[in-house]
């Protein structure tokens, strides 16, 4: 039988009133479908060894394996000459935090740290809650970055805005991810591309940015594509068959803070790193000192210097997604020579905005 009987919100949130839960199901269903079946690009589809969890049947079972990658955007560690230089850069643009986590600093007159709020949520799920259910993403927006918010913020022109004034910078919040790459659809590609075991010129292709070149999915500069794609390949050059976990959808794996030191040990780092939604795989957080702790986060340091950016903690963040290997390894690996596109297609499988997918399940 198939290995859930529907999809649930990321991280089991919520938010959802059971008949939207339905929907958002069949939503991820529909996506699911699209990126098993592959492109109209020679040599990418259909993606056998990839499961559709609400159809497809797996003998024996399937085991979960968390894929984790760091939060700090590596190309842009690439192109800058230390890290005061890549620190600025990332903290001045959320389009450069490529990584499916983004952050907002906020700060005080002085320019002292107050808060540094990260998320990891994909843009589809809030697309689909404003569709359906506007009043609470107005109330998530006022609980989560500002009692100010008001509706107009986020709904101009009567339709949401994900770049609206409250999530388009660094400065004034981030409730979702905005970054054009950092979205639910193309986690769920990357994994289903990476399924195919690739041949180039005779051999069996296995480096992470081999892989890229040859199945074309992904950016091989960045932490995460190149990362997942390896794993996923691994588990299919096994002979197993692969999938995402239920939930669907990224997560915050955990914050290193071994090297961050506050001046008060009595208020250690630790209480300055709050969950705010997900639980035990979480989707938001919030770094700042409780309340009354009498200092700023920018009297914190790590490992000896004090926080002036964001991006100084995204270093210590990782974020990660749980993919599924089958137990078995009998399953006979399809090999298949590189990605060509074609005329017909020459970007992959439609798996384009969720509000035009809503629409058209609708």
């Amino acid at each position: 039988m198939p290995l859930y009987p529907h999809f649930t919100p990321p991280s089991s949130i919520s938010d959802l009133t059971p008949a939207s839960a339905q929907q958002w199901s069949d939503f991820l269903a529909k996506v699911f479908t699209r990126c098993k079946n592959g492109s109209a690009s020679a040599n990418d589809g259909p993606r056998r060894q990839f499961v559709h969890p609400l159809t497809d049947d797996v003998a024996g079972g399937m085991d979960r394996a968390d894929i984790t990658w760091n939060a700090f955007p590596r190309q842009v560690t690439l192109r800058s000459t230390g890290d005061l230089q890549r620190w600025q850069r990332a903290d001045r643009n959320r389009d450069l935090q490529d990584e499916y986590c983004e952050w907002s600093v906020r700060r005080d007159d002085d320019g002292r740290i107050l808060a540094v709020q990260f998320t990891c949520e994909g843009p589809e799920y809030w697309n689909f809650l404003a569709a359906l259910q506007p009043e609470t993403v107005l109330e998530l927006y006022r609980r989560h970055v500002s009692p100010e918010v008001d509706r107009l913020d986020l709904f101009p022109s009567g339709q949401y805005n994900p770049r609206n004034r409250w999530n388009a910078g660094t400065r004034d919040g981030a409730i979702h991810l905005i970054q054009p790459n950092n979205t639910l659809q193309a986690e769920i590609e990357l994994a289903a591309g990476a399924s195919i075991v690739r041949r180039n010129d005779g051999a069996i292709v296995q480096s992470s940015a081999a892989l890229i070149r040859c199945s074309r999915y992904g950016a091989s500069e960045r932490h995460s594509d190149p990362h997942i794609g390896s794993s996923v390949n691994t588990f299919a050059r096994e002979g197993r068959l692969v999938t995402l976990a239920d939930p669907v959808g990224l997560f915050i794996a955990g914050l290193d803070l071994g090297g961050f030191r506050t001046p008060d040990a009595e208020v250690p780092a630790k209480l300055c790193w709050t969950i705010e939604r997900g639980g035990d795989r979480p989707v938001r957080a919030v770094f700042a000192p409780p309340p009354g702790a009498g200092f700023t986060v920018s009297d914190i340091t790590i490992d000896g210097r004090p926080i002036m950016f964001g991006g100084q903690i995204a270093d210590k963040l990782t974020i990660a997604l749980s993919a599924l290997a089958s137990r078995s390894t009998s399953h006979l690996a399809v090999v298949d020579g590189c990605r060509r596109s074609t005329l017909a297609d020459d970007s992959g499988p439609d798996v384009s905005g969720a509000s035009a997918l809503y629409q058209s399940h609708r």
